[in-house]
């Protein structure tokens, strides 16, 4: 039985598979007889639809993105399939449906600026029923617009960017265009002197980027704008008044210390000198700002002194500018008494400056009084200049105009200090000896006296 049903399985098959090729018959009315006819296919229709989405411009150094849309003939989706980019007829990339048809496919190449012919295609599946599709679009990749920003804005400074030289306009801005992508050489070209005004300088300092040399490599196209930061310099004098508002010569400062935001210039002499105007600072965003500078003069040396409060004034830098500085000069009137009688004596003084070196001044008048006026603030030390008695030096702390008097011990004084107490001490001394006055007023009978009292010592037990 078992091998009864196998023989008709195997039968049945075979069947089967000759029936399905089994051809028809038909008589043929000409001929009578019967011919093979084969069975004919059902018109063949288009069963894929491809669709771009439509394309616009790209901005150079954009990887560009091609949507592509696969379909039947009634609307229906066909996922999982194989799109095929071609750009200017080479083969670029490719990327499957999603679940809606849908393929986004991204071109990762560096595009030069131009216009080039997009064609997607889809090769079909031929088991499927759906034979190929392709649809094609054309793509275009702009320029990319550069700008350089001078900081502060400044017209007429010359870039040099890939070989060419561009101009900064009135608004210190630079603009050009880049056909390619990629790293260039940028050059900042000297300033021209004739477009600053006299006693003025500008020099580079830096790039919103952290790069501070002139010549450089850059990468465009960039998101941000390239700024170049320059600073100025200006030539600035000074003219100095003491308190009572009369001038002071300028040979006397013997140095000057300003501070500008943090930092400290020091010159060895007053006169023209080159200070900064601005300073750049970088903000978020890589972002160069230029700040005007305020200098605050910090010390004037006059004679070994300071001569100014520091920081009270402040000064702004402009081209050719001349700051006026008032500094602490002040006068001193001396006079010259005797220490015990207050009569004038003396025929000068001697002065000693804050910085220890020394100057003769002579009495104007027979009442030994002088004034000297512009001193320096400070401490002094005077001495006056007699041969009739001596006089120690007196210190002085000038800070405002004053009148000094200055003590002498003359000799008349040091013969009373020194006489008087003399006198009265012999005087003490003669009056418990009455023998010793009697033989100072009658010296013959000195001699006498001396050998009485001789003559007593020697008998005495």
């Amino acid at each position: 039985m078992i091998i009864s049903r196998r023989f008709f399985v195997l039968f049945l098959l075979i069947f089967l598979s000759l029936f399905k090729f089994i051809t028809l018959a038909q008589a043929s009315p000409s001929q009578g007889a019967l011919q093979p006819v084969q069975a004919t296919p059902p018109p063949q229709i288009k069963a894929a639809n491809l669709t771009l989405d439509p394309l616009k411009p790209f901005a150079l150094g954009d990887h560009p993105t091609i949507v592509a849309h696969l379909t039947t003939q009634l609307g229906d989706p066909i996922p999982n399939q194989s799109i095929i980019i071609f750009v200017d007829g080479k083969r670029k990339a490719s990327g499957l449906t999603d679940s809606a048809g849908t393929a986004s496919i991204v071109l990762k190449y560096k595009f030069s600026a131009g216009q080039y012919h997009i064609k997607a295609l889809y090769e079909g599946v031929y088991v499927m029923s759906l034979p190929a599709a392709s649809a094609e679009a054309d793509m275009v990749i702009q320029t990319a617009k550069a700008t350089i920003r001078t900081i502060p804005p400044m017209a007429g400074i010359n870039f040099k960017f890939d070989g060419q030289t561009y101009t900064s306009d009135e608004n210190g801005l630079v603009n050009f265009e880049v056909s390619d992508s990629g790293t260039y050489a940028l050059d900042v070209l000297p300033v021209d002197d004739e477009l600053l005004p006299p006693n003025v300088t500008m020099e580079f300092l830096r790039w919103n980027d952290n790069i501070f040399t002139a010549s450089r490599k850059v990468y465009f196209p960039r998101l941000r704008p390239l700024q170049a930061g320059f600073v100025f310099n200006y030539a600035v004098d000074q003219i100095f008044f003491d308190t009572t508002g009369a001038l002071v010569d300028p040979a006397r400062v013997s140095s000057m210390t300003f501070k500008g935001l943090g930092r400290l210039y020091t010159f060895d002499r007053a006169g023209p000198i080159w200070l900064p105007a601005n300073r750049l600072t970088r903000r978020i965003g890589e972002q160069l700002e230029s700040q005007d500078i305020v200098y605050y003069i910090k010390d004037i040396q006059i004679d070994g002194a300071n001569v100014i409060n520091k920081s009270q004034q402040s000064f702004y830098l402009k081209p050719d500018d001349v700051w006026s500085i008032n500094v602490l000069l002040y006068s001193i009137r001396f006079s010259s008494r005797d220490a015990m009688f207050h009569f004038p004596i003396g025929t000068g003084i001697e002065l000693t400056y804050p910085d220890g070196h020394t100057n003769k001044f002579l009495f104007d008048s027979s009442k030994s009084e002088i004034e000297i006026p512009s001193l320096a603030r400070g401490s002094y030390s005077a001495t006056v200049i007699s041969r009739g008695g001596s006089a120690p030096p007196t210190p002085i702390h000038l800070s405002r105009d004053q009148d000094v008097e200055l003590l002498v011990l003359s000799f008349l004084d040091m013969g009373i200090i020194f006489g008087v107490p003399l006198t009265l001490a012999l005087t003490l001394f003669f009056i418990g000896r009455p023998r010793v006055i009697r033989g100072l007023l009658h010296p013959s009978r000195f001699r006498e006296l001396v050998y009485q009292n001789t003559r007593k010592d020697s008998i005495t037990p």
